[in-house]
């Protein structure tokens, strides 16, 4: 498994867990949490139909169309200095 489906894989698991705490907050009426709770989940199915959409063209040998995707505020590897 290479370090995008590791990632496509985590956002998977967190997605299942969101939805759980929504349901949950849903059933006890906590309308505002399962609201909050749901703008996340809408955040994290974005990040990974981002990530598909890469992992998609990098598999048709294509260079993605707006550059590198950056998720949860990363700085790519090859852009941070060295430690001191």
């Amino acid at each position: 498994m290479n370090s995008g489906e590791d990632h496509a894989v985590g956002l998977e698991l967190q997605l299942i867990e969101l939805v759980e705490r929504r349901e949950r907050a849903s059933v006890q009426g906590r309308k505002s949490d399962a609201a909050a709770i749901q703008v996340e989940i809408d955040q994290l199915q974005t990040e990974l139909a981002a990530l598909s959409d890469l992992a998609a063209s990098v598999d048709a040998g294509a260079e993605p169309a707006e550059g590198p995707v950056a998720f949860h505020d990363a700085v790519p590897a090859d852009q941070t200095s060295p430690a001191a």
